[in-house]
């Protein structure tokens, strides 16, 4: 027969893995949905991603510009575009801008021969 220690010392066992199980839970519901505070403020989420990568991308309600159509899933798309490559040369200090911005050219450049390979494959 169980004596009262053995019943207690169980429950409390039982009751530590249900919080263990509620913070591992909380855990993997914010690497699914981050930036909770952007959601309740009303913020707006695109994600994507690829071999390798994920991207994320959050805006707040006022990002779109008031009489913009909105053909796009993503508001400002370019702008978006332009503020995740300019800048992100490694070393960038050490080369001159005119290096720099022929880098990002020819990321752009690839990414039209990209859609030029891509585009048959949807028409």
């Amino acid at each position: 027969m169980k004596g009262i220690a053995d019943v207690g010392a169980s429950s409390a066992d039982r009751w530590m893995e249900e919080q263990l199980f509620e913070e591992d839970v909380r855990a993997v519901l914010q690497m699914l949905r981050p930036n909770r505070r952007e959601r309740l403020d009303g913020w707006s989420e695109y994600r994507t991603g690829g071999s390798g990568f994920r991207v994320t991308l959050n805006w707040s309600s006022d990002f779109p510009q008031a009489g913009e159509t909105h053909v796009w899933r993503v508001p400002r798309i370019a702008e978006i575009l332009e503020a995740l490559l300019v800048g992100s040369v490694r070393g960038i200090d050490e080369i001159p801008p005119q290096v720099e911005f022929q880098l990002y050219r020819e990321v752009v450049e690839q990414l039209r021969r990209r859609l030029d390979e891509l585009e048959p494959c949807y028409t």
